[in-house]
Parts: C-alpha cells; structure tokens; sequence
C-alpha cells in the first residue's frame, strides 16, 4: 500500500467533511449548538472527556464564527490541550479522533500539517487551518428533534409509572378487603396474577412497551376484582345473631357501626408518631426532636431532629436565583436531571455536571469538606458558566481556589452570584 504522509481517510472523517460544508450555509449560536450537544451526548455514545474538549475548543470561537457563510476553525496547539485538559496527548488525540468519528468536528490540515490561521480587523477569519466546528452547526436541528423525543418518551414513563403505582394499589385494597373469601378460587387467581404483574414491574421499571402492558393487565385485574367484589356484596348472607341479645346487660359494648376516621393519639402518649416507622419498618426514639421547617422563596425542607445545612449558604441564596444567575448551568441541569425543584435535585445535577466540565472526583471531595454539599454545588454553577464564558480556563484549578478561600474563610459565593446576575442584568 502507498503512503501518501496524510491523514488516513475513513468513512466517518468523509461524513464530517460533508456536514462541515452543510454547516457552512447556517447560522447558529455556539450556545445553542452546545446546549444541543450536551442533552443527548449519553445517548449518542459520547463521554464526559469529548464534551470537555469540544467545550475547550469552543472556548477560541466568536459569535462573527458561526453565522451563517463563515466557519468556526479553530487551531490550538497541542500544548495547550493538554494543560487545559488535564489529559495526556495520546488521550487528547483520542478523543479528537472520537469528536471527528461522531460528526462534530472535521479536520482542515495545512500543507505541512501545522495549525495556524489569522483574522482581520473585525475579528472575522480569514484563512485557518485546525479544527472544523462546522458539522456541530449542522447537525442542531437533529440533536434538538432527539432531545424532544426522549423528553416525550420520558414523559410517557412517568405518566405510566404513576398510573401503575394507582392500580397497583387499588388491587391491593380490593384483595385486602374484609369481604374477599380467600378461600375461593376466583379470589385466589386474582392475588397470584397480582404476584406475578408485581415480579414483572421490577424488570420493566424504564421499558415503555413492558410499562404499557403492565398498565393494561393490572387496569383488566382491577376490573375483575371490582366486580367479583360487587357479587359478594350482593350476595345473600345468613342473618347474624342479635348483638342486643349477646351482649345483654353490656349496652358500652355493642358496635354502633363502621367509623373510617383516622386514629388520633392524645397528646399526653409519650410513644410519638414518627413517618420513619413507616418508611422504614424501624421504631423511631420516643425522645425525637420534632422536625424543623425552612421555607423561603417558595420552597420547603424538613429535616428530622436537626435544621438543614449549611444555614449560611440556604439563607443567602435560593436556587432561583442561581438558576437565573447562571443560565448556561441551569440549560445543563434541566438537559441532564430535568427541573430543580429543590436543594436535592439541585445538588444531583450539580454532581452529573461536574465531571463534565473536568473537575475531579478528589477537587469535588475537598470542595465538600471545606465547605458543604450545597456551597460546592453553587460553586459547579458559578464555574460552569464562567468556564463556557472563556472567563475561566481550568475548572478543576478554579475550584481549588475557591477551596483554598473557604478555608480561610475568604469565600463569599452569594456576592459572586449577585455579580453575575448584574452581569445578566447588565447585557440584558
């Protein structure tokens, strides 16, 4: 086989030549082109490293770069690569290589295979040579169409798992009752096809078909159950002895009929009611503290015997407000868990994101420590849009500082959170 000293052509390289050109005659913004990207990579097969380095390389593009007849070339050295990544070369190499076999990039060589390339006065490129972010352009439009259909498809999975779970325990209620002979054959079928539907609901949590087919069974059993219960209410029964005459001389004892109420203990029983007992099957310490209740901006917490902490962080900021401060962090929050209803939702899409943008497990660690959960995860925030700004170059070196600070005591996250909002404010 001849040689030719260049870059070895395979079909998915070809692909990418061609969406570069197609992305070429579009005009979409960097921040739309990677919020699209980032929704869907953990379903298109990419990892958090070739997310890092297509940000990275984003990071040297300018608005001019993507419109519509110009295209985003970019040509950082290797070098640079490296330190910004924290990845080795052959590493960085790899996942260029996997960037380009997706179709999100194309490579443009120059003659001597160097990158390099200059702009003109008004910034617009004017001849470059290095990576080709056009094919990310041109293929929005499919990456948004696939978002929404996995937002459907997760919709529809809920919306199921409710419903499920409402059958599920209405049949319980029907094969519980005080009127079910257990004994009959009828009602004996129709506990163990309940059995069975529930062997099945564990293997088909997240399967839309097996969700769909168990909604149907148990909504037929349902059906059943209440009709063969209807039957037995209608069903002559043998007259039952007279509790006057049982209980003769007794009238505090004879039932003066159903009461469905439910039990209210006097407050004087020192054997409290704690939902542990409940949730967990564990007798909860009669000397429990009574739950303390945080609310501000509409949002509530309950933590057993204890308030909720940090206290400082939670009373100076509300999640809203960094939601708003921090759109590009808020976009991959809702991309990746949904919406943020509360610090626990907040504090999961803040712990997804993070190995995202290249911070360590061991930099999260140490953040938690010197800090807490909840001022860590302001900080993913704060650093997560800087980093898609170009303001911060090594999120994983920033958030060691912002350690370092918290450790002697020089962190104030709320008044870099109320900056950015100005920020935003500011550029409308």
């Amino acid at each position: 086989m001849i040689q030719s000293g260049w870059r070895k052509q395979t079909p998915g390289l070809c692909r990418a030549n061609g969406l570069a050109e197609d992305g070429e005659r579009l005009a979409v913004p960097k921040n739309q082109a990677m919020l699209a990207i980032r929704r869907v990579a953990h379903v298109i097969g990419l990892k958090p490293g070739d997310i890092m380095l297509l940000e990275t390389l984003c990071v040297f593009t300018k608005p001019c770069d993507w419109e519509k007849g110009a295209r985003p070339i970019v040509w950082p050295s290797n070098d640079y690569l490296v330190e910004n990544t924290g990845y080795s070369l052959s590493a960085v190499k790899r996942h260029l290589r996997r960037l380009a076999e997706a179709g999100l990039i194309a490579f443009k060589d120059s003659s001597n295979g160097k990158r390099w390339g200059y702009r003109d006065k008004d910034g617009r490129i004017v001849e470059a040579y290095g990576f080709d972010l056009s094919p990310l352009a041109a293929r929005v439009v499919e990456f948004e169409a696939l978002h929404a259909s996995l937002e459907a498809e997760r919709t529809l999975v809920k919306n199921l798992r409710r419903g499920v779970t409402i059958l599920r325990r209405t049949v319980a209620a029907l094969l519980s009752s005080d009127h079910v002979n257990r004994t009959d054959a009828l009602w004996w079928d129709l506990g163990q096809r309940y059995e069975a539907l529930l062997a099945s609901l564990r293997h088909s949590a997240r399967d839309t078909t097996a969700l769909c087919e168990l909604h149907q069974a148990l909504s037929a059993l349902k059906e059943e159950a209440e009709e063969a219960l209807r039957k037995t209410a209608e069903a002559p029964v043998d007259a039952a002895p007279d509790p006057v005459a049982e209980w003769e001389g007794s009238t505090n004892m004879i039932p003066r009929g159903a009461v469905s109420a439910p039990h209210i203990r006097i407050t004087t029983d020192l054997e409290l009611v704690n939902r542990n007992r409940i949730e967990h099957g564990a007798e909860a310490p009669a000397t429990a503290e009574p739950p303390t209740i945080s609310v501000r901006a509409g949002e509530a917490e309950v933590v057993h015997g204890r308030s909720p902490e940090p206290t400082r962080i939670t009373s100076e900021l509300s999640i809203q407000a960094i939601l708003v401060a921090c759109p590009v962090f808020t976009d991959m929050a809702r991309g990746i868990a949904g919406h943020i209803r509360n610090w626990r939702d907040f504090l999961s899409a803040a712990d997804r994101i993070r190995p995202v943008i290249g911070i360590s497990e061991d930099a999260w660690a140490t953040a938690h420590r010197a800090m807490s959960r909840e001022a860590a995860a302001v900080a993913i925030a704060l650093i997560t849009d800087k980093y898609s700004d170009g303001v911060v170059s090594s999120p994983g070196g920033y958030l060691r500082g912002l350690t370092l600070k918290a450790a002697n005591g020089d962190l104030h996250l709320a008044r870099s959170v109320f900056g950015r909002f100005r920020e935003r404010q500011a550029s409308g």
